[in-house]
This record gives structure tokens, C-alpha cells and sequence, in this order.
């Protein structure tokens, strides 16, 4: 068969199209014959064949591998499994591949290996792994990079904690070949320090189960490695004698990452030394740096490339940047730990929160605004693509490069040193600012770049600067003032250099808030203006286009309000020539334009139509233009001057995708712009708005079968039902059937067995809308058929989030007739169970699933009615209490199998009991998760420590010695830096349930019936702790007896606090 494989590889290299494709494709027929993969690696053993053909037949090994070597192979392809007998003679020669002549085809048969130990070692292959050890000690430097090959693999994908006896062999043989800078080729010492890392990665995974083998090998492994490391961090990029080192640097910084993520108690001794070299090399390289990226027409920059880039044998190249990468993100690292704080933040005497930048972090900063700099590569990739461009000024962008990397850094040291962080942009602005002014003068067409880095770097904290500045807290921290005379308002005049006067107009968007009144109207006319010129550069006009949703978001309306016509009319010029992936930064600032005047937004009703139904008709299927059309959509139906003249323009465009598409992701998308002019539009709709949309929806979602369709459905026939109860009651079709009818009957369709719960996952919210406004006209008889319907589907759902859908309905019922409904409940059979027990048994096991701030406040408000019944018919439910330890499964890691034989086990406790569990937790979790956002503690740093959470009490928590540091009058920024624990109690307790809703975008919020209910505005914890105060007080439903033996320290903990609060 070796002729057939080699007259096939032949053709397969052949430069003519035809003879090419079907040599690949007998190819792939013969890799179904037994014998292939001997006939193949038999072809890239025979040095008769040719270089091209045995690299090509290894290559094709390679991927037989992979699709039929396994079934249990992610790439698996039906076919014939060799035989073991088979496998084994393959093995050998594939391996013995390992000592061939020829790099490449060296590398790819390492591949090969490591693709056949994934299946093969250690059952059928037990003696790979020191076949490969062996050549790693020979004396041939080639086969020990060809068996690095395939533990740089192997070990990265294959290997675990089940390895650890072959971890500990290969880590001194890894060692050894790092430090063997005479011996070893630099990129096979790289690849040691990648096994490594990976080693690491794979003990540290251990410290959660194994802590004891962690702390015992941890420390000397890291004390052996590290030392070797800062040594390649002290020598130059490139060295006279070795040539460039950067791929070596690149995989020791990996690996010191690792090592800060996997052992950061074991790490501190080793993070001043590590931090002094890198902050050296980070100096030592910013001027070449700069040269070969940033300036690409200095006499310096061919030199400075050829020392930052370098290109391996194997023909991979390796860029100062992804060295750069890891420094910046091992320095974030760096900064979270308690023994570094004094490196970055020098405290002065006095005052709590007067913290301040040590030199070095006022340098750090300065040198970070010089890598941030635009680089010539992305001025090229922008020329090219100014969606590139769109994309990389978007805070979530998806290019990873140095200039993202240092602004996760600085985000980074936002959060931890807010204060010292601004005086620190103090200080470097003013260097940089210098630095710009002299170039400019002296006509250096480079000065843009530093006056646009230094602005893109401090407008990432605008936040903070804009929360100082409206505290009062700002003081002489950032000289705001001196920034725009001397780089802003010369940038903003660049025209030159679109690229800095965009930034520019961000960046005074940014801060807009803090500016005076007439520097904010010059850039709003600025801004406006650039918008509407077609002949400026399109960065400066997409710059402008943010800016303006900037100021039409922050500035005082009376500022704004001058030029909202102009901001609408100049978008209505940008909207239709941007693509998809940049239309979303218009319709943003369209969208934002349109808050400021309604009496305006009206007047160009004809304009913002065209423009949002345009971009809609253009993108249907874009869930991000479409989510922003639809704010657009909403706050145009909701402005009574416009939104009959908008409906009039949107409807017959969202009505004909409705009808006439095919594409299901259109239908829904047209149904939630539907769902938009509904719910932001008037109630009752107006006069005929029924009758034009409501049937064609209604055909549409009876004969549709597309889950998106019908979850779009739901929530539009909600907002029907909210909006115009009574005329859908009213209106009917030819058959006399009315449309609160056609909306029950779309809900038994969805609720029937049948169907997908995923297809009917909103359905819950609707039938709640039914129940509140929909009372008055369907008859009780209606309303028992349709509990019963959707507690029929109850008792057969599966899924999590659909159960939790459902329970907000029987909450809501419980609380306007808690008996009836138990009655009616307790009538009902499903498969032998009575209606109520499948009801409770939902709730209890998927309460803290129930989504919603309002639904979930509902649902806990309901449990106090069903506890206050004290009905026998709910008493007599058993549910299911804590877990019960179990010894067989106690500190391992249960696998699925596991868990089959030894099942966890559950106590069985009453269900006032188990209410009473629930509302605990929910004020548990609730305070606990406030205390969390607040300022890192949990609730047990201030109810005491014998508070939630306890259970660990005086366990050895040295491994987060240093994870964290006390604030120090640091974070300030909240008024959390010197206060007690009282005093941030006291804070906080404004904050529970009574006043702020940390859910933000809710829909809830948007609910007229929702923010009518006294339920949405109650202090949920005082309404939970009143009660159960009561109930214990009055030992109501037996508290003594059946509730209190059931708790557990922790909430036994909490109840006594909150009966003697």
C-alpha cells in the first residue's frame, strides 16, 4: 500500500489544482484500509521518498491521529480503529521519528507522539513516557528538543494531578535543560520553562484537595526556578553572544504569572527582587520600544526592530509585545499583594485619606502612557478598517495588544490605589505634557501620539475623577484645567492627525460633567459639528459621534438642547454609510440625543424613523442594533407629540417582517420592535392598534415552531395584556373567539407536554399578567382550567429556569387568596400527587432561582402567607432539609459514577420548617451580598465573628494572608476608608431592599403594575425579620417544637440576632 499513499502525497504537493484535489481525496479514502497508518509512517521513514514526501506524510499521520486512531477523539470520523498489534508498530516508528535529520519533520512527529499518548499512554504505551525521558539526557541536543516537543504538549493537555509521579521526575530534567544555556538551543530551554509553567498550573490545581503536598513542594520548587529566571529577566532583549532571548524571557514571565495565581503565599519572598528587574527592563526597552512600533519613520526604528522581533528556526516569530503582555499582567498581580502596597502607595501623616504615589508608581504611570501610545500597525489596520478602529476604542474590544494591556493595568490600579493613582496622572501628565509641547514646537509630527496616549490613559478613570470632582474630593489630584490648555484643546485643532483630535473629543466627553459651562458648549459645537462634516475623517467624525452621546447624557439639558436638532440631523449622514459592526455607536448617541427636548425629538420624527427602522431593515439579525433600535423605538412611542407619526412609519415595516419572512431570527427581532412601540406607548393603545397588529401575531405565533419566536411572543403579548386588557377581551375574531382567548389558548400550547421549555420560557411572566389585569373578564372556571394547566406542566418540568419561571404565578396567588388557592391546589391530582405538593416541592427546591428583583421579593412575601395559614393540608408536606455528610464521598472530587453509588442525603423536615430556611437564607444572602459589593467583607465583619460563615473558624487561612490589604484611608472613593464596622453598617442599612436596587435594568423598574404594588417598595429584610420575630415570639406553627430543631449553627446565628435587634 506504500506505493498507493506515495503517488498520493506526490499529487497532493502538485502546484495544478485538479490533481491536488483528488489526491486528497484518495487520500481520505485510503485512511478507512487497516493498514494506513502503517503504509503512512512507513512513507516518512523511507529517505528514498524526499524530504516534501515524508513531511507530508507525517503531516497526514498526523491528522489520521486524530480522526481515527480513537473513537474517543473530539475529531473522530467513522472508520475502522487500527489494531493494538498495528498501533504498536506505528508507535514505534512514529517515535523513532523523534531522532530524524530533519527539523520539521522532527517537530511534526513530536506532535504526532503527543497526539498518540492522549489515547494510548499509559495503558497501551506504559513505557513512552521514559523512552522520551531518555532522550531528553542523551547527548543529541536535537532529540532532547524533539521530546520537549512532546511534553510541551502532552503535559499541557494531557497530564494532571494523577501524574504527579511523573511531574516530580520531569521538574529537575526541565531545570536542567533551562539553566543549560551552553548546552540547549534557546527555543528548547523555552519550552522547558512552558512545561514548567504548566507543572505549576497542575500542583497548584492540587492545593484545594492535597494543601499538605502543595506547601511541601511548593516552596522548594520555586526556590530552585526562580533564581534562573530573574537571571534571563536581567539580561538584555538581545544578547552579543546568544542573539535575541525574547522568546525565553516571554515563557519565564508566563510562568512567574502562574506561579502568582497558583502559590501567592509562597511567591512573596521572590516579588521585590521580580519586580525591581522587570521595572528596569520595562526602562530599559521603552525607547526601542517606541522607536520600532510607535514611530515607524525614526532613523532608529529598523535597528530597534530587529532587537524587539526575532524569528526561530522553526520559523515562529516573537515579538517584545507578548513579553510586554506578561509584565503587565504579572505587575496587576503584583499589586493586589499586602506586601507590595508600600511600593505603589506612600501614606503621609495627618489626614485618613491623604495616601499618595510612591516615586516609583508616579514613574510606572508615566512609562505605561508611553507603551500605550498608537502603534504604526494599528494606524495601518484603522487606514485600512475603521470598524478596527470602532472595535479598539470600545471598552470590551477583542484585540489583545500592549495598549489594552496597560489599560487593564491601570483599571487595575483604579480599584486599589484610586487616589494615589490620579496624583500619580498628576505627575506624569505634566512630564508627558512637556514632552508634547517641545515636539511640537520643534515640529515633531510625533507630539500627537504622546499628548493622545496620556489622555486615552487618564480618561479610563473618568469615572473616579467625575465622582471626586462631584464629592468634593478631587482637590489639586489631577489639574483638569491644565490638561485641556495644554494638550486637549491643541489636539482637538489637530486636523492633521484625525486620530488625536478624535481623542480629544472623547476625552473633554468623558469629563464632561466637571466642565465649565463654556468650554462644554465649544466642544458640544465641536462635536456637533464634526459629526455633520462629510469631509472630515471618519475617525474624527466616529470620535465626534461618541462624544456627542457623551454630552447629550451628562451635560445640563440647557446646554445640550441648543444643538439637538443639529446632533440628530448630523447622524441621520453617518448612520447609513456605517457597516454593522460600527452602527452601534450612532444609534447609541442617537439614542441619547433623544432624552434631552421630546418637543425636538418630535419635530424630526421623519428623520429618527428613517434612520432606526433603516438600520434595522439593513441588520434584522444584529441582537446588538436591535436591542439599542428598540430603546429608540420605545422612547419614540412613549413621547406623546411623536408617537403616532412614528407608529404609523414603524408598524407597516415591523407588521411585513412579521408576515412575509422566513428567517425566524427576523420574525423575533420584529416582534420585540413590536414589543417596543407596545410597551413604551400609551394605555389603553390607541383607537385600531389592536385590530392592525394583534391578529397577525397571533397567526404567526400559532403556526411558528421557532423558540425565539415564541419567547419574543410571550413578552409582546405581555405588554398587550398590561397595556389594553379590555379591548383584547373585547375583540374577537370572524369565529366569535376573543383575543384573551387566542392568548390562553397560546399559553395550553406552550404548556402542553409536547413542548420545549426553552419555547416557552417567558410564558410564566405572561400568565402573571393575565392573573393581575385580566380578572374581570375570563371566569373562574377559565382561571382554575389555566392553574391547572400550567401545574400540570410544573409536575413534568426538568429544567431549572423553567420551574423558577413558573413559581412567580403561584406566588402571586398566594398572596391575594393564600386558602382558596391551596384548596383548589389540593383537588388537583398529577401522577398520583396532589397539585399543592408539586407546587411546594417546585418552590422549595427552585426559590433561589426565581430571577427579578420584584418576583423575588414576591416570592418570599407569599412564603410568610403560606406559613401564616397554618394549614394542616401544608404542614403535613415533607421537604427536603440540609445535606447529611457522607463519609464514603468526604474530600474527594464525586464523579458522576460516585455519586450513583453513594448518593447524597438529605434531612426530611416539615415545611414550615423549611420556610422558615428559605427567608433566612434570603436575608442571608441578601445582606451578605451587599457587604460583598460594598467593600470586599462579608456580613460575619459586622454582625461579629460568630456571625454567618463560621462554620471554619480557626482554620488555617495562610494562603490568603496576602491576597488582600487593609485600605488605609485609600478607598475613599465610597466613604468606606476609616469608618467602623458600625459606621458601615449604619451606610449599608439605607441600602437593603429599602432605597437601591442593585439590579439594574430589571425590567421591573419599567412595570407600572410592578411599581404600584406596595410590595416593590418595602424593606424586604425588615419585612422578613418582622416576621419571623413574630413567629418565634408567638411560637407560631410550633416554632419550638418542629421549626428551631431543624437549623442549622448559622442560621440559628442569625435568627437570634434578628429577634433581638
Amino acid at each position: 500500500m506504500e506505493r498507493e499513499v506515495f503517488e498520493a502525497l506526490h499529487g497532493s504537493l502538485s502546484p495544478e489544482a485538479n490533481t491536488r484535489m483528488n489526491s486528497e481525496l484518495a487520500l481520505k479514502q485510503m485512511e478507512l484500509e487497516s493498514n494506513f497508518s502503517l503504509a503512512i509512517v512507513n512513507v516518512a521513514l523511507a529517505s528514498q521518498a524526499g524530504i516534501s514526501i515524508r513531511q507530508a506524510a507525517i503531516v497526514q499521520l498526523r491528522g489520521y491521529v486524530g480522526r481515527h486512531w480513537s473513537i474517543g477523539s473530539a475529531k473522530y470520523e467513522p472508520g475502522p480503529i487500527p489494531e493494538q498489534q498495528l498501533k504498536s508498530q506505528v508507535r514505534e516508528k512514529a517515535f523513532s521519528l523523534l531522532t530524524s535529520d530533519d527539523r520539521k519533520l522532527r517537530n511534526v512527529a513530536a506532535a504526532v507522539v503527543a497526539s498518540m499518548a492522549k489515547y494510548d499512554w499509559p495503558d497501551e504505551w506504559p513505557q513512552l513516557f521514559s523512552q522520551l525521558v531518555e532522550l531528553l539526557h542523551g547527548s543529541n541536543k536535537s532529540n532532547a528538543h524533539s521530546a520537549m516537543c512532546v511534553f510541551s504538549e502532552w503535559v499541557n493537555a494531557d497530564m494532571s494531578e494523577q501524574h504527579m509521579e511523573q511531574i516530580g521526575i520531569l521538574l529537575p530534567e526541565l531545570l536542567r535543560i533551562f539553566v543549560g544555556a551552553d548546552e540547549y538551543e534557546l527555543s528548547t530551554r523555552a519550552m522547558a520553562v512552558r512545561v514548567f509553567s504548566d507543572c505549576i498550573e497542575i500542583i497548584s490545581n492540587m492545593s484545594s484537595e492535597r494543601k499538605s503536598f502543595a506547601d511541601a513542594h511548593a516552596p522548594p520548587i520555586l526556590k530552585d526556578w526562580i533564581e534562573p529566571i530573574l537571571d534571563v529577566f536581567r539580561q538584555p532583549v538581545v544578547n552579543s553572544g546568544s542573539g535575541s532571548i525574547i522568546q525565553l524571557k516571554t515563557e519565564c514571565i508566563k510562568s512567574i504569572v502562574k506561579a502568582m495565581d497558583g502559590f501567592p503565599k509562597y511567591m512573596q519572598p521572590y516579588i521585590a527582587p521580580i519586580l525591581e528587574t522587570l521595572w528596569l527592563q520595562l526602562k530599559e526597552i521603552q525607547e526601542p520600544f517606541i522607536h520600532a512600533f510607535v514611530y515607524g519613520d525614526s532613523e532608529h526604528s529598523e535597528s530597534a526592530t530587529n532587537m524587539l522581533v526575532h524569528c526561530d528556526e522553526d520559523g515562529g516569530a516573537y515579538s517584545v509585545d507578548r513579553y510586554l503582555l506578561g509584565v503587565f499582567e504579572w505587575l496587576a498581580k503584583a499589586a493586589e499583594t499586602k506586601s507590595m502596597r508600600s511600593i505603589f502607595v506612600a501614606k503621609a501623616e495627618g489626614a485618613a485619606n491623604n495616601a499618595a504615589p510612591t516615586p516609583f508608581f508616579s514613574q510606572l504611570v508615566s512609562v505605561l502612557m508611553g507603551y500605550a501610545q498608537i502603534t504604526t500597525e494599528m494606524l495601518d489596520d484603522w487606514a485600512d478598517d475603521m470598524d478596527l478602529f470602532v472595535a479598539d476604542e470600545d471598552e470590551e474590544g477583542y484585540r489583545f495588544n500592549v495598549r489594552v494591556s496597560v489599560q487593564e493595568l491601570i483599571q487595575t490600579f483604579d480599584m486599589l490605589f484610586p487616589r494615589p493613582l490620579l496624583i500619580a496622572f498628576g505627575n506624569a501628565a505634566r512630564e508627558r505634557a512637556e514632552l508634547a509641547a517641545q515636539w511640537r514646537q520643534s515640529q515633531n509630527s510625533n507630539w500627537w501620539l504622546v499628548s493622545e496616549a496620556m489622555l486615552w490613559a487618564i480618561g479610563l478613570v473618568a469615572e473616579s475623577v467625575v465622582d471626586r470632582h462631584d464629592n468634593g474630593t478631587l482637590g489639586d489630584q489631577l489639574n483638569l484645567g491644565a490638561l485641556f490648555e495644554s494638550d486637549v484643546w491643541p489636539l482637538a485643532q489637530s486636523e492633521s492627525f484625525p486620530f488625536g483630535q478624535g481623542r480629544a473629543f472623547v476625552f473633554a466627553s468623558s469629563f464632561a460633567k466637571t466642565l465649565p459651562p463654556n468650554i462644554a458648549s465649544a466642544f458640544v459645537d465641536a462635536s456637533c459639528n464634526a459629526v455633520s462634516n462629510t469631509h472630515l475623517h471618519p475617525a474624527v467624525r466616529l470620535s465626534a459621534v461618541r462624544a456627542t452621546s457623551n454630552f447629550c447624557s451628562d451635560l445640563p439639558e440647557d446646554v445640550a438642547r441648543p444643538r439637538q436638532a443639529d446632533f440628530i440631523n448630523g447622524l441621520a449622514t453617518i448612520i447609513p454609510r456605517l457597516s454593522e459592526d460600527s452602527a452601534h455607536i450612532a444609534l447609541d448617541a442617537l439614542h441619547s440625543a433623544l432624552q434631552i427636548d421630546q418637543g425636538i425629538a418630535a419635530s424630526l420624527e421623519p428623520v429618527i424613523s428613517e434612520m432606526a427602522m433603516g438600520i434595522w431593515q439593513k441588520y434584522p439579525g444584529d441582537v446588538l442594533l436591535t436591542s439599542i433600535v428598540i430603546d429608540i423605538v420605545e422612547d419614540m412611542a412613549g413621547n406623546s407629540q411623536a408617537s403616532e407619526a412614528f407608529t404609523r412609519h414603524a408598524l407597516p415595516i415591523i407588521g411585513t417582517a412579521i408576515t412575509q419572512s422566513t428567517d425566524g431570527m427576523v420574525v423575533s427581532s420584529a416582534i420585540d420592535l413590536l414589543t417596543g412601540l407596545v410597551k413604551g406607548g400609551s394605555s389603553p393603545m390607541p383607537e385600531g392598534y389592536t385590530d392592525a397588529v394583534f391578529p397577525s401575531l397571533m397567526h404567526v405565533l400559532s403556526t411558528s415552531s421557532d423558540s425565539e419566536v415564541l419567547q419574543s411572543g410571550q413578552a409582546c403579548l405581555k405588554y398587550f395584556v398590561q397595556k389594553d386588557a379590555k379591548r383584547i377581551s373585547e375583540w374577537h375574531d370572524s369565529n366569535r373567539v376573543t383575543g384573551l382567548e387566542h392568548i390562553i389558548r397560546f399559553v395550553a400550547v406552550l404548556l402542553s407536554p409536547d413542548s420545549s421549555e426553552s419555547a416557552a420560557l417567558f410564558v410564566g411572566d405572561l400568565v402573571v399578567k393575565i392573573v393581575q389585569k385580566c380578572s374581570a373578564f375570563i371566569s373562574s372556571d377559565v382561571l382554575t382550567e389555566l392553574i391547572r394547566v400550567v401545574t400540570s406542566r410544573l409536575a413534568t418540568a426538568r429544567t431549572s429556569s423553567f420551574c423558577s419561571s413558573l413559581v412567580p404565578l403561584y406566588a402571586q396567588l398566594f398572596l391575594r387568596h393564600p386558602a382558596e388557592l391551596v384548596d383548589l391546589l389540593s383537588g388537583m391530582s398529577f401522577g398520583g400527587q396532589s397539585g399543592l405538593y408539586v407546587v411546594l416541592s417546585t418552590w422549595f427546591k427552585n426559590y433561589m432561582d426565581v430571577q427579578g428583583y420584584y418576583s423575588r421579593k414576591v416570592s418570599a412575601v407569599a412564603l410568610t402567607r403560606l406559613f401564616a395559614l397554618g394549614d394542616p393540608r401544608i404542614d403535613e408536606f415533607v421537604a427536603q432539609g440540609d445535606l447529611i455528610p457522607n463519609a464514603e464521598n468526604n474530600g474527594k472530587i464525586v464523579t458522576r459514577s460516585m455519586s450513583r453509588v453513594n448518593p447524597d442525603q438529605f434531612t426530611q423536615i416539615p415545611a414550615s420548617a423549611k420556610i422558615i430556611k428559605l427567608l433566612l437564607a434570603e436575608i442571608g444572602m441578601d445582606m451578605e451580598s451587599l457587604f460583598a459589593r460594598a467593600n470586599g467583607a462579608g456580613l460575619s465583619a459586622v454582625v461579629g465573628n460568630s456571625g454567618l460563615g463560621d462554620d471554619d473558624e480557626g482554620a488555617d487561612n495562610d494562603d490568603d494572608d496576602d491576597d488582600d490589604w487593609e485600605d488605609d484611608g485609600d478607598c475613599d472613593r465610597d466613604g468606606y476608608g476609616s469608618g467602623t464596622a458600625v459606621d458601615k453598617y449604619s451606610y449599608l442599612a439605607d441600602l437593603i431592599d429599602g432605597g437601591a436596587d442593585f439590579e439594574e435594568g430589571d425590567e421591573d423598574d419599567e412595570d407600572d403594575d410592578v411599581l404600584a404594588d406596595p410590595i416593590y417598595s418595602q424593606d424586604l429584610n425588615q419585612t422578613l425579620g418582622s416576621f419571623i420575630h413574630g413567629v418565634v415570639q408567638g411560637n407560631q406553627g410550633d416554632f419550638r417544637e418542629r421549626v428551631a430543631p431543624t437549623l442549622t449553627a448559622k442560621e440559628s446565628d442569625l435568627l437570634n440576632r434578628l429577634c433581638s435587634s
